[in-house]
């Protein structure tokens, strides 16, 4: 496993419907999406580059067409050097769920040919480094409840997500 290439690029914005987020690749793609929600770092300051030589800037601006209702799909290349095998294939696994539809963490695991490992499915997606591009809002408990959400604003995040792909939520469980 190895470290992000060292050329940085970065992009940031507060203007989404989550509020801040930043967007970091490196030459062999996005290695990190952070979600700020409402609270941005100190220092934070807005940066919307978008020239074909900047990853990062080309990722914000699919991201905030996707906020916006006019994007779907996503085709930003991600950088999987330096994930971990298990986490790689399930966040793999959460990319192949289309806009609109869902999975449970079980679903997932059985996918894998992991059927014990709902627990562990859920421990990767909360670690996945580029959430939105890497839709983990689109997996959901058993029950449907939307259990954890890493970024900030948790579970309203993943609400705002879900509802933005046509689902009802009603008192944090899919409806």
């Amino acid at each position: 496993m190895t470290s992000p290439s060292t050329s940085l690029f970065i992009a940031r914005t507060c203007t989404s419907p989550l509020g801040c987020f930043e967007v970091q690749a490196g030459i062999h793609g996005l290695y990190s999406v952070n979600l700020y929600g409402s609270r941005p770092p100190l220092l934070f300051s807005e940066m919307r580059p978008a020239s074909s030589e900047n990853p990062a800037g080309l990722a914000l601006e699919q991201i905030l067409e996707y906020l916006s209702g006019s994007r779907r799909e996503f085709d930003a290349e991600v950088d999987w050097s330096y994930i971990k095998p298990f986490q790689a294939e399930v966040l793999k696994a959460a990319i192949a769920i289309p806009f609109g539809a869902f999975l449970t963490y079980g679903q997932i695991a059985r996918q894998l040919g992991k059927p014990a490992a709902s627990r562990a499915v859920g421990g990767a997606l909360a670690q996945n480094p580029v959430p939105i591009i890497i839709p983990c809002h689109r997996v959901v408990a058993a029950d449907g409840s939307l259990t954890g959400f890493s970024a900030a604003d948790g579970i309203r995040a993943k609400q705002w997500l879900l509802e933005l792909e046509g689902h009802r939520v009603v008192s944090e469980k899919l409806v």
